[in-house]
């Protein structure tokens, strides 16, 4: 005897079906990507002898704060948070206001090889800058400020340039015109947004009298919100782990989360009495510390602007 199921309630077993599957999809990968996070917590709050034991593999049999607390003297956290903070803010607000001028003059105006300078910009893209780094090291090193000093010195004595090595203007400077880090994938991000936007608003601007600056600064910049959510997103977060750049042009008289990470082991063999070489599990608790203490503020910033970012992403078309 044949038993004929009703169409419905097959297309309702089948979209259940699909519907565990596509949460099983996502709990295993949620599960991937909250690993380290939770490998981290994890072990900044057991007790270095824990570390070995077979019994422990998630909770602690003893919560203990002194793994932070270690942490927080040897890194000196709010040093390095002031650092990075100070980087990410500046060069940020400045990869907004430089890249957004050039970007507009990619999507808006007509000029000779036009597309040829961007895709240059884009070429910088897929550049490593360790490819650049002995000619920018040099021109922060004697910056002179594009020839001024030099030609100051000529007229009226003194020095032709000046060090900024040590000091955050090496970051600011490259981020002011447009050469910072990941600039041009924040051109090429303005530049996809200008392009989209009507034609008509700054028709409607220069009916009304507007220049070219003003329609960019009072009409074009405004309306850009989604953009400048991502661009500044991007430059804080590549800014705040980048240790390559920060550790040539800032030293150790600047310690950022990047260089104090990198420093925590020595360090703490110095500073704490840890001693990392007869036994190496003993620091591995307090470097999975520092690195949730790295990261805490960008969790933070992300949780703040979670809605934000994902709505200025879906706009923008980012993949």
């Amino acid at each position: 005897m044949n038993v004929r199921v009703p169409a419905k309630w097959s297309k309702l077993f089948l979209s259940r079906v699909v519907s565990f599957i596509r949460f099983a999809v996502l709990i295993v990968l949620a599960y991937q990507l909250l690993y380290p996070l939770l490998y981290m917590f994890s072990m900044a709050l057991r007790l270095p002898e824990e570390v070995t034991d077979p019994s422990v593999i998630w909770i602690p049999k003893t919560v203990s704060l002194q793994n932070f607390a270690d942490t927080l003297r040897v890194m000196d956290f709010w040093g390095a948070f002031e650092n990075s903070l100070y980087i990410g803010l500046g060069c940020g607000l400045l990869d907004i206001l430089s890249c957004a001028f050039v970007a507009y003059g990619f999507a808006r105006f007509h000029f000779p090889l036009a597309k040829t300078l961007f895709a240059l910009v884009i070429l910088t893209l897929v550049v490593p800058v360790q490819t650049i780094i002995l000619p920018l090291y040099a021109d922060m090193k004697f910056f002179d400020a594009f020839g001024l000093m030099k030609l100051w010195s000529a007229i009226a004595g003194g020095p032709d340039s000046i060090s900024l090595i040590g000091s955050y203007w090496s970051f600011y400077l490259p981020s002011l015109f447009a050469m910072g880090l990941r600039s041009g994938l924040y051109i090429f991000i303005f530049r996809q947004f200008f392009a989209g936007m009507p034609k008509e608003l700054e028709d409607a601007a220069y009916v009304d009298g507007y220049g070219p600056f003003r329609t960019f600064f009072r009409i074009m910049l405004p309306n850009a919100k989604n953009a400048i959510i991502t661009v500044f997103l991007f430059s804080f977060v590549w800014h705040w782990n980048e240790y390559y750049m920060s550790n040539l042009f800032l030293g150790h008289m600047k310690k950022n989360f990047a260089i104090a990470l990198s420093s925590l082991r020595v360090d703490l063999e110095s500073i704490v009495n840890v001693q990392t070489i007869s036994d190496p599990l003993a620091v591995l608790t307090r470097i999975q510390a520092g690195a949730l203490l790295a990261i805490l503020p960008l969790l933070v910033l992300y949780l703040l602007t979670q809605r934000f970012f994902t709505d200025s992403v879906e706009h923008v078309g980012i993949k």
